[in-house]
């Protein structure tokens, strides 16, 4: 396999892992959507009235429905996983290809192995 077409090859699953969590998020919000829709029609209410005071301040806190809490949720987890980018470029040179903003491979060419560090570490004994 040509040095270019493997560099396709790599840039299309880096594509479809990126398409494939986003569908996933996708699915996962419309479930949590979906359970909230359930829990408001059924009328389920979480009865819970919190009061506090601390220097003069007041702080009050009243359950609202559970159903809201969820579908407020799931709206927030399918926004994030839909506008968030996930920038990434592969590059083809004539010796390898790189890619570059993927997260755990900063600008490493593949087959490149780490540095060894120029001594061995010393063996210790308690």
């Amino acid at each position: 396999m040509s040095l270019t077409d493997q560099g396709i090859w790599y840039h299309v699953v880096t594509v479809e892992s990126l398409l494939v969590f986003k569908l996933a998020v996708l699915f996962v919000g419309y479930l949590i959507g979906k359970l909230g829709y359930e829990l408001l029609v059924k009328g389920v209410t979480g009865q819970f009235k919190f009061h506090t005071e601390f220097q003069g301040a007041t702080a009050d806190l009243v359950s609202v429905s559970p159903g809201l809490f969820f579908i407020l949720m799931a709206t927030i987890l399918i926004a994030i996983g839909v506008i968030k980018d996930k920038p990434f470029e592969t590059k083809v040179t004539s010796g390898a290809v790189q890619t570059i903003g993927e997260p755990g491979n900063k600008g490493k060419t593949m087959g490149e192995k780490p540095p060894l560090p120029e001594q061995p570490p010393k063996e210790t004994k308690p």
